[in-house]
C-alpha cells in the first residue's frame, strides 16, 4: 500500500510531524498540541490561521482540546478588552474558538 507523503514531514531534528492537511482530514483536535493543528493555536504563532468553519467536523474531541479552545477563547476576548492593536485578528480568533466550541458541544 502506498503511503500518502502529504501526511507527514520531517523537521530539522528528524522528528515526523503531522501536516496540517493530515490533521484537517482527521477531523478534530487530538489535544497532543500538534505543531500544525488547524483547530487550536497551541503556540500563539502570529502566522497561524484557523481552519474555515465549514471544514470543522463534529466528531469525538478530548476534554483537553475543549479546555484548550476555552483558554484560547478567553485569551482573545481579553486581548480585545485590553489591547486595541490587532483587534480584527482577535475578533476573528474569538469567532473561530466560539465556532469550535459550538460544534464540539453537539457531541455532549
Amino acid at each position: 500500500m502506498e503511503e500518502d507523503t502529504d501526511d507527514w514531514m520531517i523537521d530539522v531534528n528528524g522528528f515526523y510531524v503531522a501536516t496540517r492537511s493530515f490533521l484537517i482530514r482527521r477531523g478534530s483536535c487530538c489535544a497532543n498540541q500538534c505543531r500544525n493543528c488547524p483547530y487550536i493555536n497551541w503556540r500563539n504563532a502570529p502566522t497561524w490561521q484557523p481552519l474555515a468553519a465549514e471544514e470543522i467536523q463534529v466528531i469525538d474531541v478530548p476534554p483537553k482540546a475543549i479546555e484548550g479552545a476555552r483558554r484560547m477563547l478567553a485569551y482573545h476576548q481579553q486581548q480585545i478588552k485590553e489591547n486595541q492593536t490587532q483587534e480584527g485578528y482577535h475578533q476573528a480568533m474569538v469567532k473561530h474558538y466560539q465556532t469550535l466550541l459550538e460544534r464540539w458541544h453537539t457531541l455532549r
